[in-house]
């Protein structure tokens, strides 16, 4: 059947609104198949790898505000161990810092009846538990499975920095110079504690008041440099 334009023309014009209608349905329906879903398949991809990178920047903007908190804690830690090591005499100075000891007690008007330093005090080695160690023509024990666990090794313990330096100390004197004598112990540039005080009973002496004698333990710590 043959169809020209003189045909259109005797359409009525609901026909003809109708064709044109289909026509352009017709195109749409060709341009979202073959481009418009291409472009819109394209353009969710684009927003979804954008929303990855969003969260990816603000993952990482946390990480780098974080890392500004670690990197200022660490160096107030360096600032606090420069401090203790300013407090901490090296072996060279512990002579003058025992020195300043006996300086602070008689300026506080207190008799040195005893002075010991001892030597630094160290860990002792652990000693392992059980029974003691068999003759070697005993005979060995037997092998263990296979499939026996190890015991899980002990983590390891860090080397100490500093040594502690014990000092048998014995004074005698008033309860008031006693107090002022460990007033001036605290507050010496270097480190120094005061333990085990043990205060006897005060006695007249003639021409010195009521006096104490007093027994404690003074410790003071030596910056020890551990060399490769």
């Amino acid at each position: 059947m043959d169809f020209n334009v003189d045909d259109l023309k005797k359409l009525s014009l609901k026909m003809k609104a109708l064709i044109v209608f289909l026509i352009c349905l017709l195109l749409g329906y060709f341009y979202y198949m073959f481009f418009f879903q291409a472009i819109l398949a394209k353009q969710m991809a684009l927003d979804t790898k954008l929303t990855e990178m969003q969260q990816q920047i603000v993952e990482k903007e946390k990480v780098a505000a974080q890392l500004d908190r670690y990197i200022r804690e660490v160096n107030l830690l360096r600032e606090s161990f420069k401090m203790a090591l300013l407090k901490l005499p090296n072996a060279r100075e512990i002579a003058g810092l025992l020195a300043s000891v006996v300086l602070s007690g008689e300026e506080a008007g207190v008799n040195f009846l005893l002075f010991e330093p001892k030597p630094p005090e160290t860990k002792p080695p652990e000693v392992k538990s059980g029974a003691p160690p068999k003759p070697t023509d005993a005979k060995a024990p037997p092998a263990k499975p296979a499939d026996a666990k190890a015991p899980p090794a002990k983590p390891a313990v860090p080397e100490k920095f500093y040594d502690e330096i014990p000092i048998k100390v014995q004074i005698a004197g008033s309860f008031h110079n006693t107090v002022s004598f460990y007033a001036k112990i605290a507050k010496l540039p270097r480190i120094v504690n005061v333990e085990e005080i043990a205060m006897g009973d005060a006695k007249d002496v003639k021409g010195k008041g009521r006096i104490v004698r007093t027994s404690c333990t003074v410790k003071t710590y030596m910056f020890v440099d551990k060399k490769p």
